[in-house]
C-alpha cells in the first residue's frame, strides 16, 4: 500500500480520526490479525464468529500499529491507546480504502471465479504472468471481502498485473469484489454443485458467477471454460470480448494430447494458441489441472504471452498449500496432501489421480466431509463412497461424523470390514495410517477446510517430495473407470 495520513484513510472511509491531532500519522500496511501486525501497519478491527476485533485494538497498537479502523461508538473499544479512524463499518470501509487504492495502481487485474479450480487457476496464471510482467496475486485463498482488498493494498505499486481469486456465498458478492478491483480480465472456470447449501438451486449459482463477466469492460475480455454449457453461455451475458479454452475444436486455447506422466501422474500436453503451440508438462499431478492451466495460458496469450512463455510459466508454477502436493513422511509414506477443501468434483478427480500415482502400490484414501452441499449432500457422500470402491482404493479412512456416510456407503458397495476404518477426528485418523500402510504407499488426504485435514499431515510429519516421486509402476485402473 502507499504510504497515506490518517486523514486520507480518515476520507477514503468515510470516517474521522481521533484525536484530530493524529491526522497527520502515516500509515503504510494494513493488517486484520494483530498477531501479525508490522511496524506502521492501520489495523482494521473487523468482527468475526468467535471474537471481535475490537478487543485487539490495544495489542496491535502496542506491537507496533500506527492506528485502527474501528466502528464508531463501538462498546468494546473503550479508549484507545493510540490513533483511531472512526467508521460506520470497518469491513465497508476495508473495502473503500481497497478501492481506493485500486485507483492508484496501474497494472490489469484479472479476477478469477469458478466453483472449483479458483487457487490452482490463479497459482498458474500467477506463474504463466510472472515470465514477463511483475505480478501480485492473491495469497492462498484469499478470496473474500477481506482477503480481495488486503491482496489489493499489499500489492507493490509498479505491479504490472494482479491476479486476484473472487469466491462468492450468494448473489451480489462477486459484484462487490468487482466493484472494488475492477478487474480488466476475468475467468470462470466452471459452475458445478459447490456451495449448494448458500446458493439454494444451480440457476442462484449460474447467476452468481456470472456477476464477473458481467462487470467487466467493453474493452476486458472473458476467459471462459469451453467445456461447461454454462460458462460457456456467459459469453452472452457479458460486455467484454470472449475467449474459450478447453479441451474440444470451438476452444481458442486448447490441449491436445493430453496423457500423464507414468510416474508422477502429471499431465502432459500440446497447448496451442491462436498463434503458435508449445509442449507443456505440469509440474503438479491429476489430468484436472488441465482446464486450470488453459485458463492461465488463455490469460497470458490475452496479456501477450507468447506460447513458449506460457508453457514455460506453467512448467514452473508451485501451487498452494494442500492442494495436490506430494509429500514424503519420515516412515517412507507418499502423502497427497488435497486437504485444502472438497467438492464431489474435486473429490473424484483426486481419488483418480491418487489410484493412479499409487500404481502397484496400495492407495489409502483420508477422507472428511464435504461442506456446503445442502439438500444433496447425503446423496453426494454417498457416491463418494461407491467411487471409492469403484476405484479400488484398497483402505478407506473416514474422519469424522459429518462423513460417516462415505464409508457406509463404500460398506454397502463392497469394502471389506478389515479395509474400512472410522475415525473421530484427524489425530485418530494418523494413527490408522500409521497401522494400515506401509512404506510406498500412496495416502491421499482430502476433506472440505472445516473437518481440519491438514492436521493428519501434520501429525505424520510429512515433508515434501523429492523430485520424481510418484508411483511404484503403474496399474490399470478398474475396469470402467476413466482415463487416459
Amino acid at each position: 500500500m502507499r504510504a497515506r495520513t490518517l486523514a486520507e484513510v480518515a476520507e477514503a472511509v468515510r470516517g474521522r480520526v481521533r484525536p484530530a491531532e493524529a491526522a497527520g500519522t502515516v500509515v503504510r500496511g494494513v493488517s486484520t490479525d494483530s498477531r501479525r501486525v508490522r511496524p506502521g501497519d492501520l489495523f482494521v478491527a473487523l468482527p468475526g464468529a468467535h471474537t471481535d476485533g475490537h478487543r485487539f485494538v490495544g495489542q496491535a497498537l502496542a506491537a507496533g500499529a500506527a492506528a485502527a479502523l474501528v466502528r464508531e461508538g463501538h462498546p468494546g473499544l473503550g479508549e484507545p491507546s493510540g490513533p483511531v479512524v472512526e467508521a460506520a463499518d470497518p469491513l465497508r470501509g476495508l473495502l473503500d480504502l481497497a478501492a481506493d487504492e485500486r485507483r492508484h495502481l496501474r497494472g490489469t487485474v484479472v479476477g478469477i471465479t469458478g466453483s472449483t479450480g479458483k487457487t490452482s487457476t490463479k497459482d498458474f496464471t500467477a506463474a504463466v504472468l510472472s515470465r514477463r510482467l511483475q505480478v501480485a496475486a492473491s495469497p492462498a485463498s484469499y478470496n473474500n471481502e477481506v482477503g480481495l482488498p488486503l491482496t489489493l493494498l499489499g500489492a507493490p505499486p509498479d505491479a504490472e498485473a494482479l491476479v486476484l481469486e473472487m469466491g462468492s456465498r450468494g448473489r451480489g458478492h462477486i459484484r462487490l469484489l468487482c466493484e472494488v478491483a475492477r478487474p480488466l480480465v476475468g475467468v470462470v472456470t466452471n459452475v458445478g454443485v459447490a456451495h449448494m447449501e448458500l446458493f439454494r438451486s444451480p440457476e442462484v449459482l449460474r447467476d452468481a458467477k456470472a456477476e464477473l463477466p458481467e462487470a467487466l469492460p467493453p474493452e476486458g475480455t472473458a476467459v471462459l471454460n469451453a467445456d461447461d454449457p454454462v460458462v460457456r453461455s456467459y459469453r452472452a451475458r457479458t460486455p467484454a470480448a470472449a475467449v474459450l479454452y478447453g479441451l474440444g475444436p470451438e476452444a481458442a486455447v486448447r490441449a491436445e494430447a493430453v496423457r500423464l506422466d507414468e510416474v508422477t501422474a502429471a499431465a502432459r500436453f500440446r497447448l496451442v494458441l491462436p498463434e503458435g503451440s508449445a509442449e507443456v508438462a505440469l509440474p503438479v499431478p491429476g489430468e484436472h489441472m488441465v482446464p486450470n492451466a488453459l485458463a492461465a495460458a488463455a490469460v497470458g496469450w490475452v496479456l501477450g504471452l507468447t506460447a513458449e512463455e506460457c508453457a514455460e510459466g506453467l512448467a514452473r508454477a508451485s501451487l498452494s498449500a494442500g492442494r495436490m502436493r506430494l509429500l514424503t513422511t519420515p516412515g517412507g509414506l507418499r502423502v497427497l496432501d488435497d486437504s485444502y477443501n472438497a467438492n464431489p468434483t474435486s473429490m473424484a478427480a483426486a481419488l483418480k489421480t491418487a489410484r493412479r500415482m499409487a500404481g502397484r502400490a496400495r492407495c489409502v484414501a483420508v477422507l472428511g466431509f464435504m461442506a456446503e452441499l445442502g439438500p444433496i449432500s447425503v446423496a453426494e457422500h454417498e457416491r463418494l463412497g461407491e467411487l471409492v470402491v469403484r476405484l479400488g482404493v484398497d483402505h478407506l479412512v473416514v474422519v469424522g461424523e459429518e462423513a460417516r456416510l462415505v464409508g457406509v456407503s463404500a460398506a454397502r458397495e463392497g469394502l471389506e470390514a478389515d479395509r474400512l476404518t472410522f475415525c473421530r477426528d484427524p489425530e485418530e485418523a494418523a494413527e490408522a495410517i500409521r497401522r494400515v500402510a506401509s512404506p510406498g504407499d500412496l495416502v491421499l488426504v482430502k476433506a472440505s477446510r472445516a473437518a481440519r485435514l491438514e492436521r493428519v499431515v501434520r501429525a505424520l510429519g510429512a515433508e515434501p517430495a523429492p523430485p520424481g516421486v510418484g508411483a511404484t509402476e503403474p496399474r490399470p485402473a478398474p475396469e470402467g473407470v476413466g482415463g487416459r
